[in-house]
């Protein structure tokens, strides 16, 4: 957490406001603020209402126009939020009756094939996208249009991106202006957490299904699929086996494969296993 926003308070801007947003953390976070950052606008939340809602909270609270989203394992790189400035410029975005809710530059491991382009929905789902992009958020828009991060305690992010990416398309560069470092106490993709937070994973599954299901069905088959898989993957992993033989059938009359019957299988077997089995699986990098 320091470590971001030293890196904000570095930047050579005037007068850039950080804003602090504490998910009721039960960490040390308000003492760290109060001796470092005695400066800053440091807000807690009531309860922990999972990342969206702190994002969200943080975007309201703004009083710029642009808002740029850091997680507390980024850092900015130097000069950024000018670069940021220089390819808005360039692009016309500060004068453009085109109004675009979010932005997006590159995380130090997200890239485009291109240096500039307004994503569509379509870019998403082809995987055009690889890796984190920063959202730099058009406060006013951003709210006034009805946009909210989803309230999921993991990830989800992506949802909201395909609804803005499908209704204006997003700018984003292939510039890098951020550095994600590796050293948070919980990563989010490690195997470990994925299975301790297996049924809130399978239930982002179950939401990409209802809220983009139709569209995947159609025009991405494949990812459908997979996302078929996906839930019935991480009920397995949470043990509510019931729950996962449902996304299993509908897999396999959508499109019977090994995989669907090796799972099948699997669910049948000591609930043990599966963990395992994912954490080799992982190893490999195929998911």
């Amino acid at each position: 957490m320091g470590r971001a926003i030293k890196s904000a308070l570095s930047q050579e801007h005037s007068n850039p406001e950080v804003i602090v947003v504490d998910d009721a953390s039960a960490d040390k976070t308000a003492e760290v603020i109060r001796e470092n950052f005695p400066d800053i606008k440091y807000i807690r939340q009531e309860s922990n209402q999972g990342p969206g809602s702190a994002r969200d909270r943080g975007i309201r609270e703004a009083s710029n126009q642009w808002v740029v989203i850091l997680d507390d394992d980024d850092e900015l790189l130097p000069k950024a939020l000018h670069k940021i400035e220089e390819l808005m410029g360039l692009q016309g975005l500060f004068t453009t009756s085109r109004i675009f809710p979010v932005i997006q530059f590159a995380h130090s491991n997200g890239s485009i094939p291109d240096q500039f382009r307004i994503l569509t929905i379509e870019d998403y789902l082809k995987g055009y996208v690889v890796g984190d992009f920063v959202p730099i958020i058009n406060r006013t828009h951003y709210i006034s249009s009805g946009f909210a991060y989803p309230r999921v305690r993991i990830g989800g992010e992506h949802l909201l991106w395909w609804k803005i990416a499908d209704r204006y398309g997003i700018p984003t560069w292939n510039t890098v202006i951020t550095k994600v470092h590796e050293d948070a106490p919980v990563r989010l993709t490690s195997p470990q957490n994925q299975i301790s937070r297996a049924a809130e994973y399978a239930r982002l599954q179950e939401k990409t299904l209802e809220e983009f299901g139709e569209v995947l069905l159609l025009r991405y088959p494949r990812l459908y699929h997979t996302k078929l898989l996906g839930a019935a993957t991480y009920y397995l992993l949470a043990r509510e086996k019931v729950e996962a033989r449902k996304y299993l059938k509908k897999a396999w009359q959508f499109k019977p494969t090994l995989m669907v019957g090796l799972l099948w299988l699997l669910s049948y077997m000591p609930g043990l296993i599966a963990p395992k089995l994912f954490v080799l699986y992982r190893r490999k990098g195929v998911l």
